[in-house]
């Protein structure tokens, strides 16, 4: 995760536009679109006022190397687009085994954030993460993760290799929180090796 992927999906929910942050910010359009990205690396001083203009506050913390779940939603997306969907199940896998080491704060640390919207299934598969991964430690769910519906009548199960394999989910080994969302993981894939 970086600090600007990160403000770039708040300034996003926030619904303001790109023009009328940089004007309040005093940091010229397309220097923000540059930074934004990834053409232009800010000073620490530019990512604050940009991060004030949206009431955005920074909360660090050492992730001991795990990604953020919203981090991860990015690389599942865009793997998933790349038609990587190895790599995409992969790093749901990753991000499983991320929350699961991790200490209850940090496990809500690493949730916290809300990802950009998706129509991807591998957004209801992470919010299923997310709040299985939360409730195992008694932590509270982030508001993003609890109010995802999915779409329990039509069941999914991702493409977990280069090529679509034959895959019937046991619906009994699949945790609540999945099969709320309509989502066909088992509880054995997410244990880690």
């Amino acid at each position: 995760m970086t600090i600007v992927s990160s403000f770039r999906r708040a300034r996003r929910r926030s619904g303001e536009s790109l023009r009328t942050v940089a004007s309040r910010s005093g940091v010229g359009a397309s220097n923000l679109s540059a930074i934004e990205n990834g053409r232009r690396d800010p000073t620490s001083s530019t990512l604050d006022r940009l991060a004030s203009t949206i009431g955005l506050e920074w909360v660090p913390f050492d992730a001991e190397g795990r990604t953020p779940a919203a981090s991860a939603v990015d690389e599942i997306t865009q793997a998933e687009a790349d038609e990587r969907h190895a790599q995409a199940y992969r790093r749901f896998l990753q991000l499983a085994d991320d929350l699961a080491s991790a200490d209850p704060v940090k496990r809500v640390l690493l949730s916290a954030e809300p990802p950009d919207e998706s129509p991807s299934r591998w957004l209801d598969a992470v919010a299923a993460l997310v709040e299985l991964r939360l409730r195992e430690v008694s932590a509270p769910v982030p508001t993003w993760a609890a109010q995802r519906p999915g779409h329990p009548d039509a069941i999914w199960e991702p493409q977990r290799s280069s090529r679509p394999l034959p895959w019937a989910a046991d619906r009994s080994q699949i945790a609540a929180e999945f099969l709320r969302r309509g989502v066909a993981i088992e509880k054995g894939e997410l244990l880690s090796v």
